[in-house]
C-alpha cells in the first residue's frame, strides 16, 4: 500500500537555555534570510516558527528593518506564527497568564495578517487538564502534543475537565526525526524509510508525518525538494510538503473513530516530564507568583477604579509587563533548567517588575482615595463580602468589606509581644484544630504538616531521585509564641543541620488566624552539593493527592508507577527517545 509521508518543517526555540536571549535573538535574521531563499526555490514550501510570536518581536527589536521580510512571508503563508505568544510552562503559572499568552500571540498573528494556526506544545513538560477548554476559546480545534500523554495513540480526542474536545496529534517519535537529512546525502534514503518502516505500525491510516527541526534551527532545509531532485525513493513512498494544520486537516477528515482521553496530560511513561523541575530554584517561582499576584490581583483592578475617578488606564503598560512575565514564564526558564546568567537575568527582571507594579498601584490608590476623608480604609477588588483580621506593620485590624470599593476600617487593636518558649501550641478556629508539638510539625487529626527535612539528592536538573540518606532538622531549643491575641498568633523557631559537607539553617514562623489557612513563612540558607530540602506535608491519607492547577484541581494518584521498563524490545526501542520516566514518581 502506498505510504504519504508528510513533512512539517520548524525550528523549537528555546529562546532562553543554554544562553540568553541577547545571543540567540542574533540568530534570528539569518534564518528568515534562509526562508526567503527556500520559499523563493519551492513555492510549496512551509515553515512554522515553533508557534510563537516572540521570536518575531525579538528580531524586530534588534533589526527593526526586516518587519517587510517577515510581513511577506506570513502573509503568503509560508512562515507560520503563533496562536501562542511564547512556549511557557503550563503548569508552574497562572490560568490569567495563559489566558493572555493566546490572546498577545493571536493578537501579533493578526497584526502580521497570519491565517488560520493549530496548537503546537511539542515539547511542554506536561498539560493542564482546561488545555482543551482554553484553545478552543481561541477557535483552535486541534493540537500537537509529545510530553505527558498515557498511552500510545498517534490521535486521539483530548476532554477537557468541562467536555471540551481537541483533536490531538501525539508526537510520539519526537518532533526532529527527520532534521539534516540533507547534511548526510549518503544515508538521507536509508534514513527515511527506516522512520518510515519503525513509524507506520504504530498508524491507522498509510499516512506518517515527519518533523524537519531541531532545537534552536538556523539553517532550515527543504527535504521534499532535496529527495525529489535525487529521485531515489521507491514508488510506493509519497513525499508531501505539510504544515501542521495541513496535516491536521487531512487526518480529521480521514479518521472516522478515535479513543478519547480525559483530563491532564502528566504522565512520564512516553516522554519525560520532568517533575524535578516543579521545585528547581523555587525563588525563580516564588518572584513569578508575587509578581503574577500583583499585577492581576492587585495593581489592574485597582487601575480600573481609580480609572473611575480620572486616571487614564495604562493598557499598553500592563501589556508589556505581561509580556515580560511571559518571557520568564517559557518552560526552560521558569522551570530552572537554564544556565546561571538566564536565571540571574529572570532575577534583575522580577525585581524591576515588581517595583514597578507597586509604584502603579501607589498612584491608582491615589486617585481612589483623593477625596476621601482621612482615616483608614480597606480596598477591595472582590464583589464578594469578606469579614477577617490582619495584622498590618505590628497592629491587628479587623476588615469587613461589602464587594468591591474603599470601605473604612475601625481604630486598630495592638498586639501583644511574647516571645515567649513553650513545649506545644494549640489553636482552634471555626474551620480545624490544630496542635503543635516541640518538634515544630502541625497536627490536624491524623496529618502531620510543615516536617522540614534534609535528603541526598542523585538526580540532575530536570529529573528528583532521592539518594540513600535523609535527616530531620529539629528546633534548636524550644519554640516561640512571638504573638497573641484573640484572633490570630505566631510561632518561631530555628533549626541548624551539619551533614557530609552540608550546612542547611531555616527560621520557620508559623501563622494560625480565623481563616482557614495556616502559613509558614521559611527563611532558607543552604550551601553545599547533591541534596535538597523539602517541607513535608503528610495528610494521613494514601492514594490520592488534590492539586491546585491553573483553572482546576485535580486528583492524581500519590504514587505514579505506570512506567515502561528502562530496556525495551523493538519496535518502541527504536522509536521511543530516550526521554522517558522509569520505576516510580
Amino acid at each position: 500500500m502506498p505510504i504519504n509521508v508528510h513533512i512539517i518543517n520548524h525550528t523549537h526555540w528555546d529562546r532562553e537555555w543554554f544562553l540568553t536571549s541577547v545571543y540567540t535573538s542574533q540568530w534570528i535574521p539569518d534564518l528568515i534570510d534562509k526562508l526567503l531563499e527556500l520559499t523563493r526555490d519551492n513555492p510549496d514550501f512551509r515553515f512554522l516558527l515553533d508557534g510563537q510570536t516572540l521570536i518575531i518581536e525579538d528580531l524586530l527589536n534588534l533589526k527593526p528593518d526586516y518587519r517587510e521580510k517577515v510581513e511577506r512571508l506570513v502573509r503568503s503563508g509560508r512562515l507560520l506564527i503563533g496562536p501562542y505568544y511564547c512556549q511557557p510552562d503550563w503548569r508552574l503559572t497562572s490560568g490569567e497568564l495563559l489566558y493572555r499568552n493566546l490572546l498577545y500571540g493571536r493578537r501579533d498573528m493578526k497584526r502580521f495578517g497570519a491565517g488560520d494556526a493549530v496548537g503546537w506544545l511539542v515539547d511542554t513538560f506536561g498539560h493542564i487538564s482546561q488545555a482543551p477548554q482554553l484553545h478552543r476559546l481561541f477557535d483552535l480545534n486541534s493540537v500537537y502534543v509529545w510530553r505527558g500523554v498515557p498511552r500510545l495513540e498517534p490521535y486521539f480526542v483530548w476532554k477537557g475537565s468541562f467536555g471540551q474536545d481537541l483533536f490531538a496529534i501525539n508526537l510520539f517519535g519526537g518532533y526532529r526525526n527527520l532534521y539534516g537529512v540533507s547534511h548526510a546525502p549518503e544515508v538521507a534514503t536509508q534514513r527515511l524509510l527506516s522512520e518510515v518502516r519503525k513509524l507506520s505500525p504504530f498508524y491507522p491510516t498509510p499516512d506518517i508525518p515527519l518533523f524537519d527541526g531541531y532545537d534552536l534551527e538556523q539553517n532550515p532545509e527543504d527535504p521534499v525538494r532535496f529527495y525529489h531532485e535525487r529521485g531515489h525513493l521507491p514508488a510506493d513512498v509519497h513525499l508531501l510538503d505539510s504544515s501542521p494544520i495541513r496535516f491536521s486537516r487531512a487526518m480529521q477528515q480521514t479518521l472516522t473513530s478515535l479513543p478519547s482521553i480525559e483530563g491532564e496530560l502528566n504522565s512520564g511513561k512516553y516522554g519525560a516530564t520532568f517533575p524535578g523541575a516543579l521545585s528547581t530554584r523555587t525563588y525563580l517561582k516564588i518572584m513569578h507568583h508575587d509578581c503574577e499576584h500583583a499585577l492581576f490581583q492587585r495593581c489592574e483592578p485597582l487601575a480600573v477604579l481609580a480609572a473611575l475617578n480620572g486616571r487614564d488606564y495604562p493598557s499598553e503598560r500592563y501589556e508589556a509587563w505581561t509580556r515580560k512575565l511571559l518571557q520568564n514564564a517559557i518552560h526552560d526558564c521558569i522551570c530552572g533548567v537554564s544556565v546561571d546568567p538566564v536565571h540571574e537575568k529572570m532575577e534583575r527582571s522580577y525585581q524591576e517588575l515588581f517595583q514597578a507594579i507597586y509604584e502603579d498601584i501607589g498612584h491608582s490608590l491615589a486617585y481612589i482615595l483623593k477625596d476621601f476623608a482621612s482615616g483608614t480604609y480597606a480596598i477591595s477588588t472582590n464583589p464578594f463580602p469578606y469579614q477577617g483580621w490582619r495584622v498590618v506593620e505590628g497592629r491587628l485590624f479587623r476588615l469587613r468589606t461589602e464587594g468591591i470599593g474603599a470601605w473604612p476600617v475601625d481604630s486598630p487593636a495592638a498586639v501583644e509581644r511574647l516571645h515567649k518558649p513553650i513545649e506545644t501550641f494549640e489553636w482552634r478556629n471555626a474551620h480545624y484544630e490544630a496542635r503543635v508539638d516541640a518538634d515544630g510539625v502541625v497536627h490536624i487529626d491524623d496529618a502531620g504538616l510543615g516536617q522540614l527535612v534534609v535528603m541526598e539528592e542523585v538526580g540532575d536538573a530536570y529529573s528528583d531521585e532521592a539518594g540513600e540518606w535523609c535527616e530531620v532538622c529539629k528546633p534548636d531549643g524550644s519554640l516561640r509564641l512571638v504573638e497573641q491575641g484573640p484572633f490570630h498568633a505566631v510561632l518561631a523557631y530555628e533549626t541548624t543541620l551539619r551533614i557530609k559537607g552540608i550546612f542547611v539553617s531555616a527560621a520557620v514562623r508559623l501563622i494560625f488566624d480565623d481563616s482557614p489557612l495556616i502559613r509558614w513563612l521559611v527563611e532558607l540558607d543552604s550551601r553545599g552539593v547533591n541534596f535538597r530540602v523539602e517541607m513535608r506535608f503528610e495528610t494521613g491519607h494514601d492514594g490520592v493527592i488534590r492539586a491546585g492547577m491553573p483553572f482546576d484541581r485535580v486528583e492524581r494518584p500519590w504514587l505514579d508507577d505506570d512506567f515502561l521498563p528502562r530496556e525495551l524490545d523493538e519496535p518502541l526501542n527504536s522509536v521511543l527517545l530516550g526521554q522517558r520516566e522509569v520505576e516510580a514518581v
